[in-house]
């Protein structure tokens, strides 16, 4: 089983390597987790962040290096700046990639952190004729583990 930890755009690059991008894969699950409480009558604590965790169902195009069907957990912590956007249509639903890279974002005290950002990208059919590539999920995080699930 294959564990893969992220804090650095290096382990991102190759740990998106291994798993193709997601490419041809579709989301499963998506939770999205905050640490938010109420603490008393009228009284809540927010962390302004949270936990994302994404079960990707992916198919590997490499030939006997891995199982060619894989679920694959992962896990994000340190999430903000969370979009989502998808269209409810089945057939643009598949996965074409999920990025990462670099950048910043402003902590709680107004300073700039380093942090990574993900993108997944899904191909949506504009106008019943021409695929275009569109932003369906984007967050940034400051770290990530993916894992593959045992399947039968």
């Amino acid at each position: 089983m294959t564990i893969r930890r992220v804090t650095t755009i290096q382990e991102a690059i190759e740990s998106l390597d291994w798993f193709n991008y997601f490419h041809d894969g579709f989301i499963k699950r998506l939770t999205v987790l905050s640490r938010d409480e109420f603490v008393g009558r009228g009284e809540q604590r927010c962390s302004g962040e949270l936990r994302l965790e994404i079960t990707f169902a992916h198919y590997n195009y490499q030939r006997d290096e891995r199982p060619h069907s894989q679920m694959i957990e992962a896990s994000f912590e340190g999430v903000k700046d969370l979009s989502v956007s998808f269209s409810g249509n089945s057939h643009e639903w598949a996965i074409n990639t999920l990025t990462i890279g670099e950048t910043s974002r402003a902590r709680e005290d107004g300073e700039e952190e380093s942090c990574l950002k993900a993108v997944l990208a899904q191909s949506r059919l504009k106008d019943g004729r021409e695929w275009v590539l569109h932003e369906d999920l984007s967050f940034t995080f400051r770290g990530c583990t993916f894992s593959e699930i045992e399947t039968t």
